[in-house]
């Protein structure tokens, strides 16, 4: 094996054949090769490639100068930039396109140096779990990088790849779609060695359509599992992937049908994220990782921010907890986070915005989790959105249309909440229910963590 994997992939020549690219200005003898990839200049790190990214908001071809003052080794880009090349610069036909030619070869190796890739998918929880994976196979010894935030996209699991380490024990990848063939595609680049499919559920039904399109978008991630790998799911996961298994041979299939192993301990809330945990250890014992440590380390985990992430307002008996959980959020994902406040202490209120790209299911599935607050017996339901305030009728105390209007110091969410209660923030992203959280930490006190929430 080569001394060093990593810089032998990034050489100059290497990277030439992997993009067929052409130089727009060639690197000097003195040049040094990168050490790594970024597409971002406020995170590029010194002697890393740069990667001119065109998006919807930015184009990254108007910072390769800024990106060559911040040290950059090489900009691959898909125009010529004029004098601001002030470094080598490689032309290719499509840097996204790039990207993934780089990753996919990258994966190549990963592989040579031994470090496994392990994909995260499922409905519900890939961030979770994900961030859970990665620390308590850390505290189990080994050694390993993730996905950082969401990378679950098309840009995010190359970048994930690229800045993982062959000679690492693992690199856990956070896999995500809202499209059918979303994570065929990305499976395709990762290749992983295991995969875990946290859950099932009806999320971005305006494209999935029907349950049976989430399992089978799920599921597709099985057959790019390598030989010898592993699969794991909760069974009731397992059951609605049936009709679409494609397991290769000596690859393990592992339903989990409960949470046996799980200490009494883990600080996670709801009953979903103990199921997340067991999926973890099962994982922790394919890579051989000393099972005591990894068991314990469960008791030190901790929420990544805007996934039920408990954060305390104030303190004594004035303090107010709210259970922020505004990042994402589909029926069922609601539906768990509203079963966990039902079991805290004292009064509760449910703060339910919008949950978005349902499609024809929206007006039914808003309904449904207003009712299943009240049937739950949540102390005070309060509808922010306009798809949340249209199914509000007889089953929430008010309704706001937008987050702006709930977050007002006057008349919005901050006049229903009282000292002693148990606020959960639940929504998608796109409604921004986390603006509600300057107006209470005015009332309130400012907010700590409280793992134990």
């Amino acid at each position: 094996m080569p001394a060093d994997l990593a810089a032998d992939f990034w050489n100059f020549e290497h990277l030439v054949r992997v993009t067929d690219g052409e130089w727009l200005r060639e690197p000097e003898a003195d040049d040094p090769a990168p050490t790594g990839l970024g597409h971002d200049t406020r995170t590029l790190g010194v002697g890393q490639a740069y990667l001119a990214v065109a998006g919807e908001r930015f184009d990254g071809h108007g910072y390769v100068g800024e990106a060559f003052a911040k040290g950059a080794a090489l900009a691959i880009v898909g125009r010529d930039v004029g004098p601001v090349a002030a470094g080598p610069t490689l032309l290719v036909d499509d840097p996204v396109a790039t990207l993934q030619d780089l990753a996919s070869a990258y994966r190549d190796t990963l592989a040579a140096g031994g470090c496994k890739v392990i994909a995260v998918c499922g409905s519900n929880g890939k961030t979770t779990t994900r961030h859970l994976l990665h620390h308590v196979l850390t505290a189990a010894g080994l050694r390993g990088t993730q996905s950082p935030k969401s990378f679950n996209n098309h840009l995010g699991v190359p970048l994930t790849l690229l800045a993982a380490r062959p000679e690492h024990d693992f690199v856990a990848c956070e896999i995500g779609t809202n499209h059918p063939g979303e994570v065929e595609a990305l499976a395709g680049i990762a290749w992983p060695d295991a995969a875990v499919i946290t859950s099932i559920g009806r999320e971005h039904m305006e494209f999935f359509k029907t349950l049976d399109g989430v399992a089978h978008e799920e599921a597709s991630v099985m057959r790019f599992v390598r030989p010898g790998g592993l699969i794991v799911t909760p069974g009731a996961a397992a059951e609605l992937m049936v009709p679409f298994y494609d397991v290769k041979e000596n690859v393990a299939l592992l339903p989990l049908k409960d949470t046996q192993g799980v200490p009494n301990n883990l600080p996670l809330p709801g009953a979903h994220n103990r199921m997340n945990a067991a999926l973890v250890l099962a994982v922790a014992r394919w890579m051989q990782a000393d099972p005591a440590q990894a068991t314990q380390a469960l008791a030190t985990a901790t929420t990544p921010p805007g996934r039920m992430e408990p954060r305390v307002l104030g303190s004594g008996d004035a303090a107010v907890t709210v259970i922020h959980d505004a990042y994402n959020a589909n029926p069922d994902s609601v539906r768990a986070a509203l079963e966990h406040l039902a079991q805290q202490p004292g009064r509760t209120v449910a703060v339910l915005g919008d949950m978005l790209e349902l499609g024809s299911l929206a007006p039914a599935a808003h309904a449904e989790v207003l009712q299943r607050a009240r049937e739950l017996e949540i102390s005070l339901t309060l509808a922010v959105g306009p798809l949340t305030a249209a199914a509000a009728s007889g089953r929430v105390a008010e309704a706001w249309e937008t987050a702006q209007e709930a977050a007002a110091a006057v008349g919005g969410v901050v006049d229903h909440v009282q000292a002693g209660d148990t606020v959960l923030l639940k929504a998608s992203r796109g409604i921004a229910l986390e603006t509600l959280m300057p107006t209470l930490e005015k009332k309130f006190g400012p907010a700590t963590p409280n793992p134990q929430a």
